[in-house]
C-alpha cells in the first residue's frame, strides 16, 4: 500500500477555495428555487496556440453534469474530463456556475475545480473560466488558469468588443499571460467570438475561436 501523499500549500488552498465556492452556491440556492426544468450546453474552442476543446453539459433545474475532451496537438497534452455542478444567482444577479470533478490528463489523474462567473460592471459584463488543478498522483502538477478572463461592452445590435487576458500558472514553472482583443456576436441560439492575444513574454500571437450554445 503507497503512502498518502502529503497536499502542499498551494493544494491546500485550492481545497479551501473549493468548499468556500461551494458553500457560497448552497447559500444563494437556498435563496432562490428555480424551476425543475431540463437544458443543455455545448461549447467548443479552437486555439492555434495551446488546446482546443469541446464540452457538453446537461442539466436539470440548477444541477448539472459535464463531459469534455481537450487537446493541444502542439504539446500532445490531453484530458478527458467529467464534473458535476451547480449554477446560482448572488443577489438576484446573473447566473454563476461552479463545478467538481475528475480529469485523465497525459500526466496522470487530476480533481478539477471549475468557476464560472458573469458578472456585470456599468455597460460592460466581466465573464471569466477559472479552473483548479490538483493532482490525485506523485507525477502531477498542481495548476490555475483563467482562460480567459474578459471585458466586452455591447457596440451595436448583438455585437461585444472588449479584451481578454489568459494566465496559466503550474507549481515550479512561470506564469504565462497573453492580453489581447476580443469580439463575441449573439446569433440565433448562440454565441460565437474571436480572441486575438498575444503572450507578454516571447511575443507570441495566437488566434482563438470560440463557440457556445444553449438550449
Amino acid at each position: 500500500m503507497s503512502t498518502p501523499r502529503q497536499l502542499t500549500s498551494l493544494e491546500r488552498l485550492a481545497v479551501a477555495v473549493a468548499m468556500l465556492a461551494s458553500l457560497a452556491a448552497m447559500r444563494a440556492d437556498a435563496q432562490a428555487s428555480p424551476g425543475r426544468t431540463p437544458w443543455g450546453l455545448f461549447s467548443a474552442r479552437y486555439d492555434t496556440h495551446t488546446s482546443d476543446f469541446i464540452y457538453a453539459l446537461y442539466g436539470y433545474g440548477r444541477s448539472f453534469a459535464m463531459v469534455g475532451t481537450l487537446q493541444n496537438p502542439r504539446s500532445g497534452w490531453t484530458e478527458l474530463v467529467g464534473a458535476v455542478g451547480r449554477t446560482f444567482a448572488l443577489a438576484g444577479g446573473p447566473s454563476q456556475s461552479i463545478a467538481t470533478g475528475v480529469a485523465h490528463a497525459s500526466d496522470g489523474w487530476y480533481a478539477q475545480l471549475y468557476f464560472v462567473p458573469t458578472v456585470p460592471i456599468g455597460p460592460g459584463w466581466v465573464r471569466a473560466t477559472a479552473e483548479w488543478d490538483v493532482p490525485l498522483e506523485h507525477k502531477g502538477t498542481t495548476q490555475f488558469a483563467f482562460s480567459p478572463l474578459s471585458f466586452t461592452v455591447p457596440r451595436v445590435r448583438f455585437v461585444e468588443t472588449g479584451i481578454s487576458m489568459d494566465l496559466a500558472a503550474a507549481a515550479n514553472s512561470r506564469t504565462s499571460i497573453a492580453v489581447g482583443p476580443e469580439l463575441r456576436a449573439t446569433i440565433p441560439g448562440a454565441v460565437i467570438g474571436t480572441d486575438l492575444q498575444r503572450m507578454t513574454r516571447g511575443g507570441t500571437s495566437r488566434l482563438r475561436l470560440f463557440f457556445l450554445t444553449q438550449f
